[in-house]
C-alpha cells in the first residue's frame, strides 16, 4: 500500500538534502518527484501521466479556477470562435481515458464561455483542472465554465485546464477526432483534434 505523502513533504525533503530550487527545477527531478506525489494522493495512471515530465513546464497553469458566472459583456456583435493547436493524447495502453487540449480565442467579440465539449463517439467529455486541496496535495477535477475574453485566450494546455475524454476507441499517434465546443453564446464550434504524443508547435509568422 502506498502511503499518502503531500508534495509540500517530498519537496522539504528535497531542500534538506541541499538541492537548490533552481537545481531542482532544471533537471529531470521536479517531474519525477511531482509524479511521485500524485501517485501517492492515488491518482489513476491515466492522470499521472497528465502531469509527466515533459509536462512540467506547463505547471504556471496548474491552479484552475472556475468561471465565476457573471453575466457577459455584450457589445451587440456575436462572438465567433477561433480554436487552434486542438489535439489529444494517444490512449495508454489498456485504457480508454485519454486527455485533449486546445487554445479559444475571439476573433470578434469581446466575451463568450465554454460550457461543454463533446467529442464524437466518447462516451463523456468533462472539464478538467488542477486545485490544491487543505492537506496541499494537488488534484485533478472537474470544473465549470471557462469564461474567453478578447484580450485573453482560452488555454487548455498540459499541467492546466484539460479535457477528459471518456470512453472513446483506442487512439493512436496520426489519428484525428471529431467534436464540438459547445459556447455559451457562440455555439457549437467544431473542432478537430490531432492525436500525439507531444503538444503542437505555434505556427511561425513570416
Amino acid at each position: 500500500m502506498v502511503s499518502r505523502v503531500s508534495p509540500r513533504v517530498v519537496f522539504k525533503r528535497v531542500f534538506a538534502a541541499g538541492i537548490d530550487e533552481d537545481t531542482m527545477m532544471k533537471t529531470t527531478i521536479f517531474p519525477c518527484l511531482l509524479a511521485l506525489a500524485l501517485v501517492a494522493c492515488g491518482e489513476t495512471d491515466t492522470q499521472v501521466v497528465e502531469m509527466s515530465a515533459a509536462d512540467h513546464d506547463g505547471m504556471d497553469h496548474a491552479l484552475s479556477t472556475t468561471d465565476d458566472g457573471a453575466p457577459l459583456a455584450d457589445d451587440g456583435v456575436m462572438p465567433v470562435i477561433d480554436v487552434r493547436l486542438a489535439w489529444m493524447r494517444p490512449h495508454p495502453q489498456g485504457r480508454d481515458v485519454t486527455a485533449a487540449y486546445f487554445v479559444a480565442g475571439l476573433s470578434d467579440g469581446q466575451a463568450d464561455r465554454l460550457v461543454e465539449a463533446r467529442i464524437d463517439g466518447a462516451e463523456r467529455v468533462e472539464l478538467h483542472g488542477h486545485t490544491m486541496d487543505d492537506q496541499g496535495m494537488m488534484r485533478m477535477r472537474p470544473v465549470g465554465p471557462q469564461r474567453v475574453a478578447a484580450e485573453t485566450p482560452l488555454v487548455f494546455a498540459p499541467g492546466g485546464l484539460h479535457l477528459m475524454v471518456h470512453g472513446l476507441a483506442a487512439a493512436a499517434e496520426g489519428d484525428t477526432a471529431t467534436g464540438v465546443l459547445v459556447f455559451e453564446r457562440a455555439g457549437e464550434v467544431p473542432v478537430v483534434f490531432a492525436v500525439q504524443a507531444a503538444a503542437p508547435a505555434e505556427p511561425t509568422e513570416h
